[in-house]
């Protein structure tokens, strides 16, 4: 059994490795390409580092020209409202799903899932007619609200992370006269937040890295990163070091955070994956 363990932790390792090396490998090149002068880059094998790791013209270049600082904050902005809301309404949904029993319990839980087998492109006419006649076209709080919505993924998160919560805490905290609400936000919330945060991370990473609804509800001064980047590949013109540095400036938010956060969403899948 020992030497099995042993040959199972050496493969695990082996395949991580890997997995990390396939990953991270054609970062590195990119990294050098954005230190990079215009005619450094021409000149220079795309595995050569940078000769001066200071040169950050191209960041510049990218952020004033390209719009990105601003689309950047315009995609945090949108991002921290409607992740919010999502995962504020997904844990009281949950809660509701997982502690009581009331009529209709089932169909609302069954109603949820039959939302996985509806393609979003079949709903998109109607939508966009909603919004336009809300008079919300071009305007942050369109995106904001169609990310705020509440999934069926999340659900399933929440539900399995609230699987691990005793019942017993409700029961004392209401026997200590405590109302739902307050069982919810003092007792229930916290308990939750490694569920929370794996599903902030999930959605977090889609929202931010999604284009079709941003580039269709909004216009350009308040258009989101990948809409900007988008258009800053378009320019021909645009010198690729300099498009490297932008790909940089996008990576750099979502690499942060998930390094951050990461003990969270560990504790979260684990959670889940046991369930």
């Amino acid at each position: 059994m020992i030497k099995e363990s042993s040959l199972y932790k050496t493969l695990r390792y082996i395949f991580l490795t890997a997995a990390c090396i396939f990953v991270i490998v054609p970062i590195i090149p990119l990294i050098f390409m954005a230190f990079k002068t215009g005619m450094e880059y021409t000149s220079t094998s795309v595995l050569t580092p940078p000769q001066n790791w200071l040169n950050i013209y191209n960041f510049k270049y990218a952020i004033r020209v390209g719009n990105l600082g601003k689309a950047l904050v315009n995609t945090i902005i949108i991002l921290a409202i409607s992740l919010s809301i999502q995962i504020m309404f997904t844990t009281m949904v949950s809660y509701v799903l997982h502690r009581f029993d009331f009529t209709g319990k089932k169909i609302i839980f069954k109603l949820f899932m039959l939302t996985m087998f509806i393609p979003v492109v079949t709903t998109q006419t109607v939508v966009f007619q909603i919004i336009y006649r809300m008079g919300l076209v071009n305007k942050m709080l369109s995106v904001i609200i169609l990310y705020s919505g509440v999934g069926i993924i999340g659900i399933y998160i929440m539900l399995n992370q609230l699987n691990s919560i005793s019942k017993e805490l409700d029961e004392s905290a209401l026997m200590d006269g405590a109302s739902y609400f307050k069982i919810y936000r003092s007792i229930i919330l916290p308990l939750m937040k490694p569920a929370c945060t794996t599903l902030l991370i999930i959605n977090g990473i889609g929202y931010y890295n999604d284009f079709y609804i941003p580039n269709l509800y909004l216009r350009k001064d308040v258009q989101t990163f990948t809409v900007a980047l988008h258009k800053f590949f378009g320019n021909t013109a645009t010198p690729f070091e300099i498009v490297a540095a932008a790909i940089i400036l996008g990576i750099i938010p979502i690499g942060v955070v998930f390094l951050l956060l990461q003990r969270y969403i560990f504790y979260g899948l684990a959670g889940a994956v046991k369930s």
